[in-house]
């Protein structure tokens, strides 16, 4: 049959469009799974879906197949038209009552499904795939089926199976807030109650950036994100076993605001020509000070430099020798007691020109 539905994701609309070798009975299973998201608005791009041989965006040989491939689908082209706008959150939320969400944060595999099936039978059912929010902390909720492995011997494949169909609570009719953001820590030989810990800026800021889609493609990123964290509190840590014993402990999940805990490094401006043997810092899309560290994120990746590292950044702010960038190191943190201070300088600028925070005409190897 032809038709079409149009589904609400993470504040995208997009448009799903069943070709003629989709019969009227699985476009009708299709629409129920997606039931918790349509929209009447217009979709900003559409998806066509069809059974093989047909052609069409998307396809397979049967009805489950073409279900999950189109689960990927809708996610992949709702992250890319908020990429701009939103810190989306490789996690599954919940809603309390008054709007509020928190947010448990995963890689694939984490049991972030299975938490959210557990979660939605008390707390409103927002997402169990990404949660993204804007600048001022409104959640635009993603209310996909859910993708359940029903074999574990098979784990590749995921049965998607409608919020509704699981008994999971509808989000509510007020606007949604990020509230709290939850690390999760599962593991099988957990035997204890789950236990909740904090989770300082700097282990939040590396534990949340590959967790986070096209985080590069937003203004000021890192900034953004440590803004994110204050605004909740802070990151928090849930170490568990049983999804089932998680609902009791989420409204312990939230704390109020805090104060930043970082500044703003300065930019280094444009590139500079390097002199024979000079070394300056690399670009980088985002830096950070953290009670004496300093945080960068260079491209996906997020570096971190402590001990000496932050002085020798602040030394090549523009081009500089290794003798001079001892000299800066030395005068800030005088000599060693027991090391060479060039032997320590050059070892640490030799790691950062690895990282690719520093580069040079010379390498030190």
């Amino acid at each position: 049959m032809d038709g079409a539905i149009a589904i609400s994701a993470l504040g995208a609309v997009v448009g799903l469009q069943f070709e003629k070798s989709i019969s009227e009975d699985d476009a009708n299973r299709l629409s129920e799974l997606w039931a918790s998201t349509l929209t009447h608005e217009p979709a900003e791009t559409s998806i066509s879906a069809a059974l093989a041989p047909a052609s069409a965006d998307v396809t397979a040989q049967d009805f489950s197949s073409l279900a999950a491939a189109l689960s990927t689908r809708v996610t992949l082209t709702a992250i890319e038209q908020r990429k701009s706008d939103l810190v989306m959150i490789h996690a599954c939320g919940v809603a309390l009552p008054d709007g509020r969400v928190v947010a448990f944060v995963g890689p694939s595999g984490r049991g972030k499904t299975t938490l959210a099936r557990a979660l939605g039978r008390h707390y409103g059912y927002v997402t169990d795939e990404t949660v993204g929010i804007d600048s001022n902390g409104i959640v635009y909720p993603y209310r996909k089926p859910l993708s359940i492995i029903e074999d574990r011997a098979a784990p590749q494949v995921k049965t998607q199976i409608a919020p509704g169909e699981l008994d999971l609570l509808p989000i509510p009719s007020t606007a949604l807030r990020i509230a709290a953001i939850v690390l999760l820590d599962r593991s099988e030989t957990y035997t204890g109650p789950p236990e909740v810990s904090d989770v300082s800026m700097r282990d939040a800021l590396v534990s949340l950036v590959p967790e986070l889609s096209y985080l590069p493609e937003l203004p000021r990123p890192l900034q953004r994100v440590a803004g994110l964290i204050d605004s909740v509190g802070g990151v928090r840590r849930l170490r568990y076993r049983e999804a089932n014993d998680v609902p009791v402990v989420v409204p312990d999940l939230i704390k109020p605001s805090r104060e930043s805990s970082w500044n703003l490094i300065a930019d280094d401006g444009p590139h500079h020509r390097l002199g024979a043997g000079e070394f300056v810092r690399e670009t980088v899309l985002d830096q950070l000070e953290l009670e004496g560290e300093y945080v960068a994120l260079r491209g996906r990746s997020v570096l971190v430099l402590n001990g000496i590292g932050p002085a020798i950044w602040d030394a090549l702010v523009s081009p500089r020798t290794p003798t001079q960038i001892t000299e800066f190191v030395v005068d800030r943190h005088g000599e060693p007691e027991d090391t060479d201070s060039a032997l320590l300088v050059t070892s640490a600028l030799s790691q950062m020109v690895d990282s690719g925070l520093v580069r040079s005409e010379t390498a030190l190897h």
